[in-house]
């Protein structure tokens, strides 16, 4: 089985994490999401995914791979894996770089939904990041509000 589609990038981390987000869901997550990446690979609250990574070096490479189902877990040269949830009502992420904005943004074939998401971490400063479309959104995240003037 091969991805969708995979999106490669060196990201200059500056303020120690990056972010993976719905686009319309940027409002922050009052630190939920950095609160349970602390000795993790990453966290997650339900709209973002924020994975730890050094300033030093100051680029890290990641690769993201968007699966039309759930892949196989890389066994590779990765040193950590954790295995979160995200929700995206408009089909569409950013990896968002604190500071310096959006970095890479990519649009998911199979669109809105929720999505499992592997976070592969090489002590290298490498990240793989997996995505697979696994439900429709719940009613609560279906909302008009996540489109703005599309629904006016």
């Amino acid at each position: 089985m091969k991805p969708f589609a995979v999106h490669r990038a060196a990201l200059s981390i500056s303020y120690g994490f990056f972010v993976l987000r719905d686009v319309w869901c940027d409002a922050g997550d009052d630190n939920e999401s950095l609160r349970d990446a602390q000795g993790q690979v990453a966290g997650a609250s339900t709209y973002q995914i924020t994975v730890p990574a050094s300033s030093y070096p100051p680029k890290v490479g990641l690769e993201l791979r968007v699966w039309a189902s759930e892949p196989a877990s890389d066994g590779g040269f990765w040193d950590g894996c954790r295995e979160l949830e995200l929700h995206c009502p408009t089909g569409e992420l950013v990896v968002e770089l604190i500071a310096a904005g959006g970095a890479v943004g990519i649009t998911l074939p199979q669109g809105a939904g929720v999505y499992g998401v592997r976070v592969h971490q090489a002590d290298t400063e490498e990240f793989l990041i997996e995505l697979w479309w696994r439900t429709p959104l719940p009613p609560a995240d279906d909302d008009e509000d996540f489109y703005g003037d599309l629904w006016t």
